[in-house]
């Protein structure tokens, strides 16, 4: 696991998601991508651990996207957005039903696979994948291209005169670090990045704008630094931000959703008259975990499988922050 607990990435991905509602993606290149809403970035699997992706978003049309980050990019990266995009495909089919075309057939949403590339990369073919009975295209972002001196300029002025940044200047500031080759030199910008972060005046803005560089920060720079950037950050004070009522419930309920249907697999191999033991071999799930599972789904008959999954995700909250 990261440096960054996973309640921080968590804590740091829901602020930075929730900065870009309502928003578009024009500075990116992307001016039809408009976020509507978040969604759960977990999908459980039921024949291998949960996967986590960095961000899925609703858009104003209903369609879908998802949004990651790369520094490098193979066949492993592409064999594992399939993965995501089944996950997301299968989760909206068992939550939403579909919706019906002129055919009576269940129509599955658009999902646009949006990957925003680091300066190490210049140029991949969008059309990733084509083996025959499937296609996987891309709408690729690429850091490259950005005027990485012309654009820190530009936001320290307005940082060093107290004045609020725009949509696009947000986005344009938490990617900085990436907008340059080389380890060093994504360190020592991210560095700068991040001191200039903490002089924006408005709190909102100050945390939005941290938030997106440790989200950057933790997968694309190393360990150590990681660690450095949130020692840099005070994460201190965004977990405090973020332990407010409210916004607890959003994470556990949103993390609950996506974790629902590895519930339902427990529950229906419980039925089955599954062991505890065998049901985390097949499943490849600790057993404790399984065995909590059990407990609650036992003692708690009433409860849906997203308010079993809910009330495990609080537990574990409590037993990270407790150690």
């Amino acid at each position: 696991m990261s440096d960054i607990a996973y309640q921080n990435k968590d804590i740091a991905l829901k602020y930075f998601g929730d900065a870009l509602k309502n928003k578009d993606l024009t500075v990116y290149g992307l001016p039809h991508i408009r976020i509507k809403d978040t969604r759960p970035t977990n999908l459980p699997a039921i024949e291998v651990n949960e996967l986590r992706m960095d961000n899925l978003f609703i858009l104003e049309d209903s369609s879908f996207a998802l949004i990651d980050y790369e520094s490098t990019f193979g066949i492993h990266d592409i064999v594992k957005y399939v993965n995501y995009i089944a996950r997301i495909l299968k989760r909206f089919v068992r939550q939403e039903g579909g919706r019906n075309s002129e055919r009576g057939r269940k129509r599955l949403p658009v999902i646009h696979l949006i990957i925003i590339f680091s300066a190490d990369i210049s140029d991949i073919d969008p059309n990733i994948l084509d083996v025959g009975c499937m296609q996987l295209k891309i709408e690729p972002v690429y850091l490259l291209h950005m005027e990485t001196e012309k654009v820190y300029s530009k936001i320290q002025y307005k940082v060093e005169n107290r004045e609020t940044l725009n949509d696009d200047e947000m986005l344009e500031m938490i990617v900085l670090p990436l907008t340059v080759k080389g380890k060093e030199e994504k360190r020592a910008l991210a560095e700068e990045t991040v001191r200039l972060a903490q002089e924006i005046q408005d709190e909102e803005q100050r945390m939005q704008a941290l938030a997106g560089i440790l989200t950057f920060a933790d997968k694309i720079l190393d360990k150590e630094y990681a660690k450095r950037i949130k020692e840099v950050i005070g994460m201190n004070k965004v977990e405090k931000l973020f332990y407010d009522e409210g916004v607890e419930t959003g994470i556990a309920k949103g993390v609950a959703e996506g974790r629902a249907e590895l519930i339902r697999c427990i529950r229906k191999k419980l039925k089955k008259g599954y062991a505890v033991m065998e049901i985390a071999e097949v499943l490849e799930l600790d057993d404790l975990y399984v065995k909590k599972t059990a407990d609650l789904i036992q003692s708690r008959p009433g409860d849906s499988d997203v308010e079993i999954a809910e009330k495990l995700f609080r537990e574990e909250r409590i037993q990270r922050t407790a150690g």
